[in-house]
């Protein structure tokens, strides 16, 4: 793992906080990985979801992100990614 990103994996989406912008997430199809550094350091965040597809974090509340799955379903953290709930119904 190169910086704490899982070597030989695809990046398939990165958002960053818009009011820190040391703080970036990055979507793989691991997980969640975060930095609070700049992309120096990453760590997974949480278990769930996986195969993720896109993140985006909510400008106007930035410990909320949305997150896609490859699979197409959409997820929510309140939590900066700890923990997540399905949008589907």
């Amino acid at each position: 793992m190169a910086g704490g990103l899982p070597a030989n994996r695809t990046v398939n989406g990165v958002a960053v906080d818009p009011h820190d912008p040391k703080i970036l997430y990055a979507a793989t199809r691991d997980g969640l990985f975060k930095s609070t550094n700049g992309g120096e350091t990453w760590k997974l965040v949480g278990k769930e979801p996986k195969n993720l597809a896109a993140v985006t974090v909510n400008p106007k509340k930035p410990s909320e992100l949305f997150a896609a799955t490859l699979d197409g379903i959409i997820f929510k953290s309140a939590d900066e990614g700890v923990t997540w709930e399905s949008r589907q119904r």
